[in-house]
């Protein structure tokens, strides 16, 4: 199989789709590529650029330089793929932050549901992806992104105290 290097317009011979099974699977160059997963390149604050189609054996087949580059419905599936695969639920609103002893208790509402969680100090367990943009992590592993933008008034006041 011939290894290549970025997609140049909607006509580069890259489609993919889901089988009967709904596992993901491609089509390069009129050829089907089965056995494949995608990987988020950096920088993680564009999750719809520099996508790598790779290989069971982890051999990067195709770098995807933008989502907009393939069809819609190739698009469709790749989104639903990168979501399942780096499932983060998403904080779109922050319903109460209180400290208790040396965490902090969080009830938030996720883009999956209400989701109760502690924090150790926010120092230590949020990662700034940029300026508006953050990972939080609890004390079981778990991860949540935060976009201070998207969030409501009394949210960003919850949030500008710990921070």
């Amino acid at each position: 199989m011939r290894i290549s290097r970025g997609i140049r317009h909607k006509g580069s011979g890259l489609r993919f789709y889901r089988n009967e099974e709904g596992v993901l699977e491609a089509v390069m160059n009129g050829e089907p590529v089965s056995d494949i997963y995608l990987v988020l390149t950096f920088p993680v604050t564009e999750p719809e650029r520099y996508i790598s189609v790779r290989t069971a054996s982890h051999q990067e087949i195709q770098l995807i330089h933008s989502l907009s580059e393939l069809d819609i419905s190739s698009q469709a599936a790749v989104r639903e793929d990168l979501e399942r695969r780096y499932m983060i639920p998403k904080v779109v609103a922050i319903k109460m932050i209180k400290r208790q002893g040396n965490h902090w208790l969080w009830d938030v509402e996720t883009s999956y549901g209400k989701v109760a969680f502690r924090t150790n100090q926010p120092q230590e367990n949020i990662d700034i992806l940029s300026n508006e943009t953050y990972i939080i992590r609890d004390t079981d592993g778990r991860r949540f992104a935060l976009h201070v933008s998207r969030l409501d008034k009394r949210s960003k006041l919850f949030w500008n105290k710990i921070i």
